[in-house]
């Protein structure tokens, strides 16, 4: 069935006027977007408000909003910027103009307390932008959705062209989905202080994101993984809390989070079918920091670490609580391929109503870690991969566990190649046929 939310969202084509604005109905305003939304007042009011208080929704370069002054006509807030080394708080009023108490339009206003030539990078170099809702003469289930800037001048940087279109198109889609009744599938950051988190993805971004770009030494995106396991740990840091507990990450890859967070202080080291060009430049002088082992996992244990993790271990991933239970520690996975307990993808599933195959998958490890006695919390991580549930194990049940019949599913576990041992094979092949 065809996502109503999707069909309307493709309607978005909007009047851009850059490059000269249309002077508005309204004295001291300038058109410069405007786009009909199928949405009614009160879905572009509940949108206004919900954005006063949470504008990292709209301009990503802000963390957050406090609040210094409020009334029904009238916000006053402090825009807290994400690089707060390189960008400074901003002042900002917000004011609502609404036709029901005899503004000409509905509108909302906002106006920067700061110098046009001192306003952030991330901020439409004007004395004042809005947005306005002018409902359809004909319907109260439609509108203009426009865009005004309190300056008759050109906008050309392309940049900033960009944020504004931005800005209306969220506002288009906000709109239609509180009109019908959108809620949303995923919240993050749920075992986590969401500001914490924040201020700890920021700091750890600026401390090593721009060296492990530069020295990247695999083929693979550096951006894509540099970024991604920096959030990781960023959460981890976060739900660790002041703790420093040992760690082992299983099925490490490239090592880059145990990197980081040894980095950071805490006590661990990563393992792995092989090993990765990149290991040399991370391990340093630590040559047990990363390590190569076949892991056969129904006789594994580590009883040395507090945590197991497994980032998109693959095979590992189902194994992981099972190796929790019996190490005694506790674990973070984040589930990748469906792979089941013998180490192949031919694990059946099936899906719930409302379910897809990752999410189905993600609760057949949930029901794993439910039989070794954890009682599993599931969170989505703010990275840019679409398996991003992680599940983790940190309280146990008070009942005997018996994982037999979890160690019988998967006795015929066979570790899979690396892809150096693939293609090892691939040439002694070529050899006997030659």
């Amino acid at each position: 069935m065809p996502d109503p939310a999707s069909e309307l969202f493709g309607q978005f084509e909007p009047t851009l006027r850059f490059e000269k604005p249309l002077e508005s109905n309204e004295a001291g305003w300038y058109i410069i977007a405007e786009q009909s939304v199928p949405s009614t007042l009160a879905a572009f009011w509940q949108t206004a408000m919900q954005w006063t208080t949470e504008p990292q929704h709209v301009i990503p370069p802000i963390e957050k909003a406090e609040i210094l002054e409020e009334s029904d006509q009238k916000v006053r807030r402090l825009l807290i910027p994400r690089r707060k080394a390189k960008d400074a708080p901003l002042e900002e009023v917000v004011e609502y103009c609404r036709a029901a108490e005899g503004c000409p339009t509905d509108r909302v206003i906002y106006r920067p307390n700061e110098k046009v030539g001192n306003l952030p990078f991330y901020y439409p170099k004007v004395e004042a932008y809005s947005l306005v809702y002018i409902p359809d003469a004909d319907s109260n289930e439609s509108g203009l959705l426009r865009l005004e800037l309190a300056s008759n001048e050109s906008v050309s940087d392309t940049k900033m062209q960009y944020a504004l279109k931005t800005v209306l198109h969220k506002l288009f889609k906000w709109c239609i989905q509180a009109r019908i009744g959108y809620k949303k599938k995923a919240h993050h950051d749920v075992l986590v202080d969401k500001d914490t988190y924040t201020q700890t993805y920021q700091r750890l971004k600026a401390k090593y994101a721009s060296e492990l770009i530069r020295n990247w030494s695999e083929k693979t995106d550096p951006k894509k993984f540099v970024f991604e396991d920096i959030a990781i740990a960023s959460y981890l840091i976060c739900l660790w809390e002041e703790s420093r507990p040992t760690f082992v990450d299983l099925g490490c890859g490239n090592g880059l989070l145990t990197y980081l967070l040894t980095s950071e202080g805490y006590e661990g080291y990563g393992v792995d079918i092989a090993d990765r060009k990149i290991w040399v430049e991370l391990k340093g002088d630590r040559a047990n920091l990363l390590r190569v082992e076949a892991l056969r996992p129904s006789s594994t244990v580590y009883p040395e670490a507090d945590w197991l993790i497994g980032n998109h271990a693959d095979e590992l991933v189902p194994w992981i609580p099972i190796i929790a239970a019996k190490s005694q520690s506790n674990f973070m996975v984040i589930p990748c391929c469906l792979y089941g307990l013998d180490g192949t993808k031919k694990l059946v599933l099936k899906p719930t109503a409302g379910e897809g195959k990752y999410e189905a998958y993600t609760s057949y490890v949930k029901s794993i870690a439910t039989q070794c006695g954890f009682e599993p919390e599931q969170d989505h991580l703010r990275i840019p991969s679409t398996k991003n549930i992680t599940i983790v194990g940190r309280n146990r049940k008070d009942t005997p566990v018996d994982l037999s019949a979890l160690e019988a599913a998967g006795a015929s576990f066979v570790p899979r190649l690396s892809d150096r041992e693939k293609e090892e094979q691939r040439r002694r092949k070529i050899r006997k046929l030659t």
